[in-house]
Formats: structure tokens, sequence, C-alpha cells
């Protein structure tokens, strides 16, 4: 019977995650024919980040097709079909021991993926309402890359209050790597939620430099919170990466700025 030892003095200093790989790995009790526990751990992973995105654009993954095309491009990226992914959730499944150790670490990676570009808490967001503010407060760079599972780039902004009524958002970024014609746009999604009111507005960049997208808020209304995306419409870069970054989120007053300012 074979024995798995890891040596605490070879592990000094490693993070549990990392020592937990290490050890499955090490052990792997996955027959031929079944996605390896390391490689499904990133698989799931990512088919999680697709649950994410589809749930935060219902607009664009409304239809089954759409849905498809997503976790079609996560076969793609791991170099597998569904055929091997369905097979291999069959086994895991009637070894819920492993499965159990594979979904545990995959969970643990989205909520810190998520963390990373994601939601802001409360009591870091807090901002008093200034005629003008800055409220972007995650990293102001983001790279689109052959590597990544769909190009999308998901931020949600929120107070302990809700910001004023009357508020105007202007999300503004520079971008760099798109060839005009060439490549496919990034697209720009912005949502503001204003009790039993969403405001939307939508822009496609097709080109270099720097962009603005403005939501206008009903003036009547305290926003609660301002969401959306940006991704590269198309999903997947051909071969270079496009770079993102000066990310801003201005939060402007009617009062103070008025819409001529902003055209």
């Amino acid at each position: 019977m074979a024995m798995c030892i890891a040596k605490r003095d070879v592990f000094n200093g490693l993070g549990v995650s990392f020592l937990i790989f290490l050890i499955i790995a090490a052990c792997s009790r996955v027959p031929k024919g079944i996605i390896p526990e390391r490689k499904m751990q990133q698989i799931l992973t990512d088919m999680h980040l697709a649950d994410a995105i589809i749930d935060a654009d219902p607009y664009n993954f409304h239809t089954y097709e759409a849905k498809k095309a997503l976790y079609q491009s996560v076969f793609d990226k791991h170099r597998i079909t569904e055929a091997v992914y369905d097979s291999s959730l069959i086994w895991y499944g009637k070894n819920l021991d492993v499965y159990m150790q594979v979904y545990k670490m995959a969970l643990t990676e989205v909520n810190r993926q998520i963390a990373t570009i994601g939601t802001i808490e409360p009591e870091q967001a807090y901002i008093p309402n200034k005629d003008s503010v800055d409220i972007w407060s995650i990293d102001r760079y983001y790279t689109f890359s052959p590597a990544s599972l769909s190009n999308t780039l998901i931020f949600k902004f929120s107070e302990r209050e809700e910001y004023s009524s009357g508020s105007i958002f202007v999300l503004g970024v520079h971008v760099w790597g798109l060839a005009s014609g060439i490549l496919p746009p990034v697209e720009v999604h912005l949502r503001a939620e204003q009790n039993d009111t969403t405001i939307i507005v939508n822009k496609s960049i097709i080109n270099d430099g720097y962009h603005e997208l403005i939501l206008r808020s009903v003036p009547v209304k305290k926003v609660k919170q301002v969401y959306g995306y940006i991704r590269l419409n198309g999903g997947i870069v051909p071969y270079h990466k496009i770079y993102l970054d000066d990310f801003r989120m201005m939060k402007y007053l009617y009062d103070s700025y008025g819409l001529e300012s902003l055209e």
C-alpha cells in the first residue's frame, strides 16, 4: 500500500493551501482518463467564476446558447472536452471525500479572486456626499490576457449611507493595445440601483486612449449601489494583451455640476 509522507521541515514557510495541493498531487487517487485533482480544482474555480459572470450580467447571458458558450470557454482554456468534464464529475461524485477537498480549495480561490476585484465593504467605502469624489477603491489597472477565462472585470461599490439623490457617475479608463477594426471592442456596462429603479448605460470602446461612460441617476431617489463590468466583447484575446489603467469612478452632484459640463 502506497503511503504519502510530508516532512514538516520541508514545508516550513509554505502556505496551507499550497501544502494541500502538494499532498493531493503526491497522493492522487484519480484513475486514468479522469481529470486530476489539481486541474479539477482550477476548472471548478473557473466554472464558479463563469457562474458569477452570468449572475452579474443576466442581460447578455439570458439564453442557453450564451451560457453554454461561456462554459465552453472554460473547457477550451483547460484543453478538455465537455464529455471529459462530465465523466470526471461522475467519478468525483462517487468519491465525495476527494471531491470535497477539491471543491473547498476551488471555493477558497473563487472567494479570493472576487475579493481582489469585487465588492468594497461598507466600512471601507464610506465617503461623505461631497460635490465630487472618486469612489473607485480597487486596483486601477487590469489586463485582458489570452490566459484569462472570460476577460471580464466585475465591480460593485456601495456606502454605509446611500449615495445622495441627484448623483452623476462618470467611469473613466485608459485603454491600450486595441487595434481598431481588428480586435473586438471593449464593452463597458454600468448600472445604478435606486429603490425600484435601475439605470443602465453601455459603451463600446474600439480604439486606444482615454474613455468615459456617464450615468445620470434619477434626481429624486438615492442610489443604493453602483456596479457593472468591463469585458472584451468576444471573450478571448487573440494573441496579445490589452491593458486598462487609471480607472476612475467620479461621483458628482447635480446641483454642483451641471449636465452641460459633462457632455
